[in-house]
């Protein structure tokens, strides 16, 4: 599975859209949409924000194989 894959999961068992993420992160929706599209281009900040909000341990998202 690839980082996107696993965030997308993530987001489903936690009953959040990309809106909720947007406003819970306090980024713009068309940020939102561009990091989510390529999460491995997220900053550490973000990726551990990202991950802290879905309950996702990080280092699945790093290394989710």
């Amino acid at each position: 599975m690839k980082g996107r894959q696993v965030i997308r999961i993530a987001m489903s068992v936690k009953e959040m859209n990309k809106m909720q993420v947007a406003k819970a992160l306090d980024w713009s929706y068309p940020t939102t949409l561009k990091k989510l599209e390529d999460p491995c281009k997220l900053t550490v900040t973000d990726a551990e924000r990202l991950c802290d909000l879905i309950d996702l341990d990080i280092i699945k998202f790093i290394r989710p194989f």
